[in-house]
């Protein structure tokens, strides 16, 4: 399986699900076989589809009832195979159906109750029973013939997929339930119910109406009913107010902005815009972080220098970016009701940046009108989701062909020269006058990813500085779990009051390795952390402190944190429809020492996708707690099965094969591990110990070495070579390690001692 899958596995470990409680009368149930809003009043009945554009937008058109008018694709008795399993689509007495495989791995036929989705593609959505949606992943490409469309295509073309995959049509992962639905109809209701796995789902408007961005509606239509709708009190819970003014100053080629940033756009559309969890209650004008965990800059989310990767739904680029930092916002450059641009071409930029000065020849050097010319092909480049839907990096990079040499990261210069290299690039850069830019950022984000000991100098004194945007600061932060050192301790401690709740969060996270009571220490004032998300992280911390607690306000101190406790296991229950949900839910219980409930969490997840490996895992080694090693070893070679190139699956395996004594078979188990894409430096680390229990010394310090150059300058790694050279006298290279951790931990009485017997002197202690 791809690993694509196994990052998707493991991001999906923290997807969190909510209902929203607003204006909850008049619901309309899913089972409904006609989509009419009984009894309450729509935005269609006040305003004909001329009166705004949004009423003709995609957004408009996210989900509709099948039928002759909203089914975009042929279903003219039409057949497709993807990964050995035929499709068929036809109609039947004015019904669109599809025939293919079932969820019991049976053929069986489906009616189509709803189209989803317009354009570039639309997928279709079936009830397999219980209410459970399915969107089928063979979509309908919308986009003209001459483009490529016209065409059935399967969204999940490079898996292997069968009736067990997790992305199989009838799984977990095409569930529109708990997938799509909140972002994409109005006041939802998704009504899970555990105990039998069944879905009453409701909502108000089939699609996105005004009511998912403004709020309850009623006092509009009192006020509209008796004509007193006014410019400035439209009866919505919440408008849109424009705070800041863009103007240019005289000499200026950029505009400057006068008024107050406005955040009510962050907190109204990037719930639905980022890549993130859900923790709270949902309504439109709340504070963005009392009802999300925005998924900050990881890798395989993003590349290393903050550009997109994977699909993160545009905030979290934006955040990085210096409009943001300006007050820019969402409303700058899209109409809200629509979702088209403001303005055609370079048009929408220039409306900030003086034409003559950025679009001209002298700044883009390139033929005027040219695709190069345009200002989004270079700032906003492109990369293509779901097979057929590009769409546009808003952190606002400039094109650095330099740091495509050193890093993974791609540059918009190759997209459209893609017949140069990238030499080619870099001298007409440099030709046109253009500096090689100091990406600080990346530097730090790629040592700090690669667990580089050594960066810690460095990192104390930029990375988090002014010129770093929260999101990128908090980014930084979170990898630092990784270091348990008095440094990351200090360089975390301080921004747990940082003014930034994704600092203050990150801070949290940071900390997650110290001992319990420096966490405790550390952490408690948060406990009451005005903002959502930094309790549940606070939470999440500290969900092992319970009984550890000393000193003359301990009971006092343990209600509180039970109180957190109970306020995020609550939160946690929001997703209980969805593996994830359940895997957290049981890391939890085990944290708060309640094996049981684990159990239950866990086995939950794998009733709602059959191969979640996550949960496989979890499962796998809370038997392994428990002694049973033989329920251990079937979880984990299912999980070994469905996820090969996942190093993790084959750490845990060759784990199990230790505690079973067979330890050839351990070693490769652990060699595999290490060759994934995925594999970190404690899977190194264990291989070598495991090669050199096996009187493989030298082998384990090839293993290392190698290691060394993947990982380098890793505390751990460097110990233990330093060791295995002590141990077996070959020495060669020791100064070489025993450098790094006489900078980076001199106090430790065995660096002292090897660095004493080998460089012939004590070195004093650090302060």
């Amino acid at each position: 399986m791809k690993n694509r899958l196994c990052f998707v596995l493991i991001v999906v470990l923290s997807v969190l699900a909510s209902a929203c409680e607003r204006n909850t009368e008049n619901r309309l149930d899913l089972g409904n076989t006609s989509p009419h809003f009984v009894g309450s009043t729509t935005c269609m009945d006040c305003h004909q589809p001329e009166f705004v554009d949004w009423q003709k937008s995609d957004h408009q058109l996210a989900m509709q009832a099948a039928n002759s008018d909203t089914v975009l694709a042929d279903f003219d008795d039409v057949k497709v195979e993807f990964h050995d399993i035929e499709t068929r689509f036809f109609q039947h007495e004015e019904e669109y159906k599809i025939a293919s495989i079932g969820p019991s791995g049976q053929p069986a036929e489906f009616s189509v109750k709803y189209t989803f989705g317009h354009y570039p593609l639309q997928q279709y959505l079936v009830d397999i029973g219980k209410g459970h949606l399915q969107a089928l992943n063979v979509a309908w490409d919308s986009r003209p013939k001459t483009e490529g469309g016209q065409r059935w295509f399967h969204l999940q073309a490079d898996e292997d997929i069968n009736v067990e995959h997790p992305f199989f049509w009838a799984g977990h992962f095409q569930n529109w339930n708990s997938r799509c639905a909140q972002c994409h109809s109005t006041n939802l209701e998704k009504n899970f119910n555990p105990q039998d796995d069944s879905y009453q789902t409701r909502w108000s408007e089939i699609s996105v109406g005004c009511e998912a961005c403004h709020g309850a509606a009623s006092v509009h239509v009192s006020m509209a009913e008796q004509n007193s709708l006014k410019p400035d009190n439209s009866g919505f819970e919440r408008g849109l107010k424009t705070r800041l003014t863009w103007a240019f100053n005289d000499n200026e080629s950029i505009a400057s902005s006068s008024g107050e940033t406005n955040p009510d756009l962050i907190d109204m559309c990037g719930g639905c815009h980022s890549r993130r969890s859900i923790i709270g209650e949902l309504k439109p004008f709340n504070n963005y972080h009392d009802q999300y965990r925005l998924s900050t800059i990881d890798q395989g989310l993003y590349f290393s220098d903050g550009q997109i990767n994977d699909e993160v739904f545009v905030l979290g680029s934006f955040l990085q970016s210096k409009m943001y930092e300006q007050g820019v916002t969402c409303s700058n450059c899209h109409d809200p009701h629509s979702g088209k641009l403001l303005a055609e071409g370079n048009g929408l930029c220039l409306q900030c940046h003086k034409a003559s000065a950025y679009d001209v020849s002298e700044h883009h050097h390139h033929q005027q009108d040219s695709e190069g010319s345009a200002c989004v092909n270079c700032h906003m480049p492109e990369r293509t989701y779901m097979s057929v839907d590009p769409r546009r990096d808003h952190s606002f990079v400039i094109p650095d062909p330099n740091l495509s040499t050193t890093s993974d990261v791609p540059n918009a210069c190759a997209d459209c020269h893609q017949d140069k290299p990238n030499a080619w690039l870099i001298q007409a850069m440099s030709e046109w006058g253009i500096a090689r830019q100091n990406n600080v950022w990346e530097v730090l984000n790629t040592r700090l990813g690669n667990l580089d000991i050594l960066l810690f100098k460095d990192y104390a004194q930029n990375a988090l500085g002014e010129e770093l945007s929260p999101i990128r600061q908090a980014t930084l932060l979170e990898k630092l779990s990784a270091f348990p050192s008095r440094l990351a301790m200090e360089a975390a401690a301080q921004q747990l009051n940082n003014a930034d709740p994704l600092v203050r969060r990150a801070a949290v996270r940071a900390l997650q390795s110290m001992p319990v009571n420096v966490r405790w220490q550390l952490l408690s004032p948060l406990i009451t952390d005005p903002v959502r998300v930094v309790r549940f992280e606070v939470a999440n911390v500290l969900s092992d402190a319970l009984g550890q607690v000393s000193g003359g306000d301990a009971q006092r101190e343990e209600m509180k944190l039970q109180a957190l406790l109970d306020e995020f296991r609550k939160s946690l229950a929001y997703s209980a429809d969805s593996p994830g949900g359940q895997v957290a839910i049981g890391i939890l219980e085990d944290q708060t020492g309640r094996p049981v409930q684990a159990e239950e969490a866990y086995k939950r997840a794998l009733s709602i996708e059959l191969n979640f490996v996550p949960a496989l895992i979890n499962l796998a080694d809370h038997y392994r707690a428990a002694e049973d090693d033989t329920k251990s070893h079937a979880l984990l070679a299912r999980a070994l099965k469905t996820a090969p190139d996942s190093a993790n699956t084959n750490h845990a395996y060759g784990l199990l094969q230790v505690r079973m004594g067979k330890y050839e078979k351990a070693l490769g188990y652990f060699k595999a591990a290490l060759a994934q894409a995925d594999a970190q430096p404690n899977h190194a680390y264990i291989y070598a110990v495991a090669l050199d229990s096996q009187g493989q010394t030298l082998e384990a310090m090839k293993a290392i070495a190698k290691a060394d150059k993947r990982w380098p300058n890793h505390l751990d790694l460097n110990m233990l070579q330093v060791s295995l050279m002590d141990k077996t006298g070959n020495t060669k290279g020791i100064h070489h390690y025993l450098s790094l951790l006489a900078s980076v931990a001199i106090n430790n009485p065995q660096v002292r001692q090897w660095t004493q017997k080998y460089n012939g002197r004590t070195p004093p202690k650090s302060n």
